[in-house]
């Protein structure tokens, strides 16, 4: 008579190879899920039992084995992977932040014939300079506040168009903050799920590729690290600060700038600690706001009042042919965001350091050749301020490029690592197949086990002594 206990040994084989095969199945639907870990199923062999109920020790047969259950769901994960891609992937984020704020900044900054500010300053140097030459030509002192005009509107619009990028960077970092939060609130609700789940036991693996992910995206965003507890929680920290620890999270809050730039917020903890960011996205954007476009507004602001001192200290001294008391040309005490012209009269646009001397030159003559005045310290040598602005172009167009490239190092960095993580944690559709193909012959060998025990039991009970009827 067949022994029975091979049915429950075939009737497991085949309830294990079906739950291997939905795993199988749960691999390759989630072959294209962003921040999925491949999972297998780790079989193995029952306990055995003695042959007939006879004791191996006292000199029995031995034991049989008893069939196959799965011990585990493995999930394929490493932590040094996963360490290394955050940290470079907080660094990549940093740069491609910047480059894409100064990628803005060159296109709205760009220097053409046509508009660009040193054009507008040579124009400005040359209508000084052509009414020098014709100091009682009325239409040239007409053209000389028309480009006059068009150089302060220029300092303007500049100085806007950085401001109008900072506020949108503030934006920016007001929506990333909010971003940070909810992360770290999932963090600690997910590290509240697994450490329930593995508690009892079971492998929370779906739910460890959500944490993964969200600390994945906390790193890029703020250059976060995260350290695994023996009771399977994660902690995460920004620069030495906690931002989850167990089931709790820390939340960042934006104030406003109390320093004296109220258009802009800076990042505190709850506890009103500010943030100190190591890397991230958040870093890059405020990194630039608050240190290259201010600077650049500043430098701005820096050449256009001295472009305004240095014009006015000639031209108060001078007279066109309507002054009766001396001007100044520009506004005294502008800077690039409210710079005006002051002189609405052509007749008042001084050439004549003398009253009523028609054709006297020196005072126009004098303003047209601070064109080439070294008045402006850039680092430790003098520059004219048409050099100084010129430094001004050349410095964006660096930080740009220097962006640039640094982005694109560590993308390729990141890219790399990537491929080293998906490469041992990542589906392979070709194995999920192969592994497809295997399970499905271990299923259907199992289950032919069972046909054959079903046979020899029809033959024991329908077959067996019918001999004499």
């Amino acid at each position: 008579m067949p022994n029975l206990s091979g049915i429950t040994i075939a009737l497991q084989a085949v309830l294990a190879q079906s739950q291997a095969m939905q795993i199988i199945e749960h691999n390759i639907a989630n072959a294209n899920t962003p921040g999925y870990r491949r999972q297998s199923a780790i079989l193995t062999a029952t306990v055995p039992a003695p042959v007939n109920g006879s004791d191996y020790v006292k000199g029995g047969p031995g034991q049989v084995g008893t069939g196959v259950t799965i011990d585990r769901i493995q999930r394929f994960s490493l932590q040094l992977f996963d360490g290394r891609y955050r940290s470079v992937g907080a660094e990549s984020k940093n740069w491609e932040a910047q480059s894409n704020v100064l990628g803005q900044f060159e296109a709205i900054m760009t220097e053409t014939s046509d508009d660009g500010m040193l054009a507008k300053f040579d124009q400005f140097w040359s209508g000084w300079r052509a009414l020098s030459n014709d100091p009682t030509n009325a239409s040239l002192r007409t053209v000389l506040l028309d480009d006059a005009n068009s150089l302060a509107n220029g300092f303007k619009r500049r100085y806007e168009q950085i401001n109008q990028l900072r506020i949108d960077q503030n934006l920016m970092v007001s929506d990333q903050v909010d971003q940070v939060n909810a992360l770290a609130g999932d963090v600690a609700s997910l590290n509240a799920e697994i450490s329930r789940v593995l508690s009892v036991g079971d492998q929370p693996n779906d739910l460890l590729d959500k944490r993964d992910l969200a600390l994945d995206k906390l790193a890029q965003l703020t250059g976060s690290v995260s350290y695994e507890q023996k009771n399977g929680e994660v902690s995460v920290s920004i620069g030495g600060h906690v931002l989850v620890v167990g089931h709790d999270a820390f939340k960042l809050r934006t104030v406003q700038n109390t320093s004296g730039d109220p258009t802009v917020v800076d990042v505190f903890w709850e506890d009103n600690q500010k943030v100190i960011l190591p890397s991230g996205e958040l870093k890059g954007v405020l990194d630039v706001r608050d240190t290259f476009l201010k600077n650049q507004q500043t430098e701005l602001n820096a050449v256009a009042s001295k472009f305004i001192s240095e014009v006015n200290a000639i031209h108060i001294t001078g007279y066109g042919p309507s002054t009766v008391t001396p001007e100044n040309f520009f506004v005294a005490g502008g800077n690039a965001s409210n710079i005006a012209v002051q002189i609405q009269d052509p007749g008042k646009v001084a050439t004549s350091s003398g009253p009523f001397v028609a054709g006297k030159n020196d005072i126009a003559l004098a303003i047209s050749k601070l064109k080439d005045a070294t008045v402006m310290a850039r680092g430790t040598v003098n520059v004219t301020m048409n050099n100084y602005y010129n430094g001004l172009v050349t410095d964006r167009a660096l930080a740009a490029r220097r962006a640039t490239e640094n982005s694109t190092h560590q993308s390729a960095v990141l890219k790399s690592l990537d491929l080293q993580r998906e490469s041992a944690s990542g589906v392979s559709l070709d194995e999920e197949a192969a592994n497809m193909a295997r399970t499905q012959k271990a299923y259907q060998a199992a289950a032919r086990v069972l046909t054959a025990y079903d046979e020899m039991l029809d033959t024991v009970i329908n077959r067996m002594g019918m001999v004499g009827r």
